[in-house]
């Protein structure tokens, strides 16, 4: 029956009973389409700088890092480490396809969220694809990173909160806690969202849809899921850090304080976030996040709209003023509410009449994959820097960072080898890094040749990063020393100043020191 507005008045989707079993077979089919996607696009071997990183904290069985706390990631080398179990030959690739499953779920998780929230299926559809080719998070379901992680506990925790509030099954708020609590063992941007959810609690206490029982079982279950996290900061504490040293690395890691505290917002920042936002949806399909904000305000469950609306306001602005080199990266839990908001508009947008537009916006949904291939050759072409301060061996700016596929990707490996053949017996490698994760990948397996020393050291630390001259005086005096990046920050100050170098290959050999300048005698 129409209602006085004009408006067709429908049964909401928390008035509807789910069809468990369609929307479980549903959830597979989403779950094996973008397993799919991610598993043919996934790199498939060893990687570069972070990536690389992770890689080799994983055949170290290393969850704490070096990084601090804030970059431990515990939870991320728990299952990257359990993954080592597949009947797979290469370690860096089993680490690798962490991401490209758990991006399969975060992406059936979203198709599932829109299925409970709206009328549609095509709507779930809309927002699910959009989502699925959105580059960031695209991206980083084929490398080896943690976000793929992050977004299906925050995924999981929206549809525990679906299911609690279109149930009132208490059993559903604890797992939302217990989600939320994973979340922050596997990254603290987790905690960003633990003022919606502890608002939640006190609101449904006052209102005494919950009893103390309830609480105490929501805060268990987040001190269970956190307690990873939690356990490596009592251990430090447990091992005489000092308490504020502990709670720092916690909330920042070792150096990231002022980015995380960051509060001014400049032009740099706002402009770069915009290209970032339309990088990962750059369709006309955009135009349906307004639809779908505003659906927001009369979409039921209301605790679900609410908890959507806030979580995507903290993680934007999270994301906007934190200023670091890879700010792109910390958009991710954003870019995922933005495609559920998508979802949210194609379904006021297509219940409005216009059900005939349903394949228009699928296809509107999956052009960015079409969008990405030209994109390199249109950044080379423009002279985009894309903010990479130097150009690696076998890593085509353009084709890398702006591809998010790594489908047969081995420029990492290659160079390694390459760089192991070219070195004489007993020569010194100089690395970065950016480069010496792959080297490092080759060392910790075996396949390296040990008479080549390679700074930073396999095991090393802050002090040791870079050699001294003295540390390298004999390959010095022979002519073996070598190094893969002649450029300030990527080498020791020492060498540049005192050093000319020659290419051989993919590196650089030191081969004489400057002579010193000349100065003038007196009159």
């Amino acid at each position: 029956m129409p209602a006085a507005d004009g408006a067709v008045n429908r049964p909401t989707a928390s008035e509807v009973p789910a069809p468990a079993a369609r929307y479980g077979r549903e959830y597979l089919v989403v779950l094996l389409a973008a397993g799919l996607l991610y598993g043919l696009t996934v790199a498939p071997g060893v990687l570069w700088q972070d990536n690389g990183l992770a890689q080799l904290r994983v055949l170290r069985h290393d969850v704490r890092g070096d990084l601090g706390l804030a970059l431990s990631h515990p939870l991320y080398y728990v299952l990257a480490i359990a993954f080592q179990a597949l009947p797979l030959a290469e370690s860096a690739f089993k680490t690798n396809l962490v991401s490209a499953v758990f991006g399969g779920v975060t992406v059936a998780g979203a198709y599932l969220l829109l299925r409970l929230l709206t009328s549609l299926r095509w709507a779930a559809v809309v927002g699910a694809a959009s989502l699925a080719v959105a580059h960031t998070f695209w991206q980083h379901c084929t490398l080896a990173e943690v976000y793929a992680v992050s977004t299906a506990l925050l995924v999981a925790e929206l549809l525990c909160l679906t299911r609690y509030a279109q149930t009132g099954q208490q059993r559903w708020l604890i797992l939302l806690f217990l989600a939320a609590g994973l979340g922050v063992s596997n990254d603290m941007q987790a905690v960003l969202r633990l003022p919606i959810w502890g608002v939640l609690l006190i609101w449904l206490l006052a209102r005494r849809r919950i009893g103390i029982g309830t609480l105490l079982g929501a805060v268990g279950a987040w001190l269970a899921g956190a307690a990873l996290y939690l356990g490596l900061i009592a251990s430090d504490v447990v091992a005489g850090q000092p308490v504020g040293d502990v709670i720092r690395s916690a909330l920042f890691g070792r150096q990231y304080a002022a980015n995380v505290l960051n509060t001014h917002l400049t032009g740099r920042l706002l402009g770069n976030s915009l290209v970032y936002l339309l990088l990962n949806f750059p369709t006309p399909l955009l135009a349906l996040v307004p639809f779908g904000l505003l659906a927001l305000r009369r979409l039921q469950p209301r605790p679900v709209a609410a908890a959507i609306g806030a979580a995507l306001a903290i993680h934007l602005v999270w994301a906007v003023r934190y200023d670091v080199p890879d700010q792109y990266t910390f958009f991710i839990a954003a870019i995922v509410l933005l495609a559920i908001t998508v979802g949210i508009g194609a379904d006021r947008f297509l219940v409005a009449g216009r059900q005939r537009w349903q394949w228009w916006l699928l296809g509107l949904a999956l052009l960015p994959a079409a969008v990405y291939v030209p994109l390199p050759g249109i950044a080379r072409s423009a002279g985009l820097s894309l903010g990479v301060a130097r150009d690696v061996p076998y890593r085509d700016r353009y084709t890398y960072f702006l591809w998010p596929w790594k489908t047969g990707y081995h420029g990492a490996e290659r160079f390694a080898r390459e760089v192991q053949q070219r070195l004489p017996p007993n020569a010194v490698l100089i690395a970065d890094g950016t480069t010496v994760p792959p080297i490092h990948y080759l060392m910790e397996t075996g396949r390296w040749h040990k008479a080549i020393t390679v700074w930073p050291l396999l095991r090393g630390g802050d002090a040791d990063y870079w050699p001294t001259p003295a540390d390298v005086a004999d390959a010095l005096a022979a002519g073996r020393v070598y190094v893969v990046s002649p450029q300030p920050g990527y080498c020791p100050q020492w060498l540049l100043d005192g050093y000319e170098v020659e290419p051989v290959g993919v590196l650089y050999r030191v081969i004489a020191a400057r002579p010193a300048p000349a100065t003038r005698g007196s009159d």
